[in-house]
């Protein structure tokens, strides 16, 4: 990096640790914590070069980002937030960035949390609107399915409950810091606990303990990694070398691979969760979404020569 991106991503920890990780190993309402994301998302000034609009999709609510120039290709992107918090307010600047940078028009879905809405809601949430862009006409080649830490579980999920059914699968997948093992057991959930300036164990599993209801951690219906991944769709996996989801991306990447599946898993040096978001203050990060860009642009083109 560049002496100015160290500097910014050094402000940008410190930032973390005070504003994101310290509140989230206290015992706040789950509204507050909501509440606080939201106005965290402030900072993250969406571009302005897109239309956002409020619609819903299969009856889920989500914001269409439509960028000036777009070809058919549709990105579904359900975003992070431990299972509970997060929206697609939260999320929005992010899109825009997807939007502009793959030519493509962005769905960001706001489906239903935990703890009020157990699994399989987010679940159901994501097929239905999935469901609703094939009975509007797009072909599910010029669809890629993209998610960021817990939505990288549910779009997992998705994926998989769509070839269990035998229905038609998106294009491609791409995950950033995935959270797709809720036992919390990876060995860089302890060993990289002070490294990562932003999440928290603690914070992971009162969000996921929310998520799966009475369902077992270990179960594949709520911990995607453990599912059987024969047959899915190529597989971008970007991380943070610091956070402590970095062995869920190794061991997705792993598993993926072993069961025959197209991965492409990029570990980004000195950076943490979802860094990405972070695109306006270091160029890494506006680098990682260009490779997201560029992956989801040539997964649809593979598909459709």
């Amino acid at each position: 990096m560049s002496i100015k991106d160290t500097i910014a991503a050094q402000v940008i920890k410190a930032g973390l640790r005070v504003s994101f990780k310290l509140p989230s190993r206290l015992p706040l309402p789950v509204a507050v914590l909501r509440l606080a994301m939201e106005q965290g998302a402030l900072l993250l000034k969406t571009r302005k070069d897109v239309m956002v609009e409020p619609i819903t999709i299969g009856g889920v609510r989500a914001e269409r980002i439509t960028p000036k120039q777009k070809n058919d290709k549709i990105i579904l992107h359900l975003h992070g937030g431990a299972f509970f918090t997060g929206s697609a307010k939260t999320h929005r600047a992010l899109g825009a960035e997807f939007a502009v940078r793959a030519h493509a028009m962005v769905y960001m879905l706001d489906y239903r949390l935990a703890p009020e809405h157990t699994y399989p809601a987010a679940l159901d949430d994501g097929l239905a609107a999935y469901r609703a862009l094939l009975a509007l006409g797009y072909d599910a080649h010029n669809i890629v399915l993209g998610g960021d830490s817990s939505g990288c579980a549910h779009i997992l999920s998705l994926v998989i409950a769509l070839r269990e059914q035998g229905e038609a699968l998106p294009a491609a997948m791409f995950m950033i810091s995935p959270y797709v093992d809720i036992t919390l057991g990876a060995e860089s959930v302890s060993s990289l606990k002070y490294r990562d300036p932003m999440v928290t164990a603690h914070a992971l599993q009162r969000g996921s303990d929310g998520y799966r209801g009475s369902i077992s951690a270990n179960d594949s219906r709520v911990s995607p990694l453990f599912a059987n991944l024969h047959g899915l769709p190529p597989m971008l996996i970007q991380v943070g070398s610091q956070e402590i989801l970095l062995d869920d991306a190794l061991r997705l990447a792993e598993f993926a691979r072993a069961a025959g599946v197209d991965v492409d898993c990029q570990i980004y040096e000195g950076m943490w969760h979802n860094f990405q978001m972070f695109n306006t203050f270091i160029t890494v990060a506006g680098r990682a979404i260009d490779n997201i860009a560029y992956f989801a642009k040539e997964s649809c083109a593979t598909l459709n020569a």
